[in-house]
C-alpha cells in the first residue's frame, strides 16, 4: 500500500483537451475509448465550437463531471487552433493531452505519457495514428495504403513526423507560449519547442485510430496549402508526397497557395 501511494504521488497530473464542432457521428467511438482510461485522466476538458448537434448531450451522458466550455465568437482566423488554445488555457494538469473527437484512443496512452515525461527534458510527446475511415470504403483502402507506407518509412527514418495527436508539458507552454493563429499551428509549435531546447518524442507503436481520414480531397487541398507556408517543404517535395501518398489535391493546394495566398482559401476549421 505504501508503494502504491508513493507511485500515485510521483504521477503527473493529466489534463485532456478535446475541441468539438458537431462531432456527433464520431463522438460515441471516442468517448467509449476514453472510458477505458478515465481513471488515469485527472481533468477532461471539451471545447464546443458553435455546436448545433447532440455533442454536448453525448459528453454529459458519458462523463457528467467533464468540464465543458462553449465558443460562439472567434477572435482567431483559424478556428481549430483557437479552440485548442482555449482549452489549453483552462487546463491545470502538469501534462496536457490534445486529442480530436474523431479518434479511438489506445488504452496505454496515459501510462506511456507518465513514463516519457519523467525525463525533465521532454517537452512534447507525439503519437502516430492509423487511418480508418468510418464511412467511405475508398478512403479506408487509401488509409490502409498510407498506414503501410508510414510503417515502412519509420524503419528508415526515426525523426518526429506529422501527427495531430500529442501531449506537452504545461510548464513548457507557460515558458514558450501557446499555439499561433496560423494554418499549420502544430508544425510551428513543434519547431518552437525544439528551438527552445526541449525534446520531442515520437511514439510509433500505439494503435490510435483516426476515424475521419485526412485523405479526402478537401483535407488534401488544405494540407497542400499548409505545406506552402512550411519551410521544410518545397514544390519538389510536395509533388513527390502527392504522388507517393496517392493524394493529387495535395499538390493542387500547394500551387493554389503559391499563386493566390491564403486570401483565396478562406477560413476553415
Amino acid at each position: 500500500m505504501k508503494d502504491m501511494g508513493l507511485k500515485k504521488m510521483n504521477n503527473l497530473k493529466m489534463s485532456m483537451v478535446c475541441p468539438i464542432h458537431n462531432e456527433g457521428q464520431y463522438l460515441p467511438y471516442f468517448l467509449a475509448s476514453l472510458r477505458y482510461i478515465e481513471g488515469e485522466i485527472d481533468e477532461k476538458i471539451f471545447v464546443l465550437d458553435n455546436c448545433t448537434d447532440n455533442s454536448k448531450t453525448l459528453i454529459k451522458h458519458y462523463f457528467p463531471g467533464a468540464k465543458i466550455y462553449e465558443i460562439y465568437n472567434h477572435l482567431w482566423r483559424f478556428y481549430a487552433a483557437e479552440s485548442f488554445q482555449h482549452g489549453f488555457e483552462q487546463a491545470s494538469g502538469d501534462v496536457i493531452l490534445a486529442v480530436g473527437a474523431d479518434l479511438v484512443l489506445d488504452s496505454d496512452i496515459i501510462s506511456i505519457l507518465q513514463k516519457q515525461f519523467v525525463n525533465k527534458k521532454v517537452g512534447m510527446v507525439c503519437f502516430r495514428f492509423l487511418n480508418y475511415d468510418l464511412f467511405s470504403t475508398l478512403l479506408r483502402l487509401h488509409g490502409e495504403y498510407n498506414n503501410l507506407y508510414m510503417t515502412m518509412l519509420q524503419h528508415i527514418r526515426n525523426e518526429t513526423r506529422y501527427t495531430g495527436v500529442y501531449a506537452f508539458r504545461k510548464q513548457m507552454m507557460v515558458e514558450i507560449g501557446g499555439l499561433a493563429d496560423i494554418i499549420s499551428e502544430y508544425d510551428e509549435y513543434c519547431r518552437r519547442v525544439k528551438q527552445e531546447g526541449w525534446n520531442i518524442v515520437y511514439i510509433t507503436y500505439t494503435r490510435i485510430l483516426h476515424l475521419r481520414s485526412g485523405l479526402s480531397a478537401k483535407k488534401q487541398f488544405m494540407q497542400g496549402v499548409a505545406r506552402y507556408y512550411l519551410p521544410s517543404y518545397n514544390l519538389k517535395k510536395t509533388l513527390f508526397h502527392s504522388f507517393i501518398h496517392l493524394s493529387p489535391q495535395l499538390i493542387v493546394g500547394y500551387i493554389h497557395a503559391k499563386r493566390y495566398g491564403l486570401e483565396m482559401v478562406g477560413t476553415l476549421r
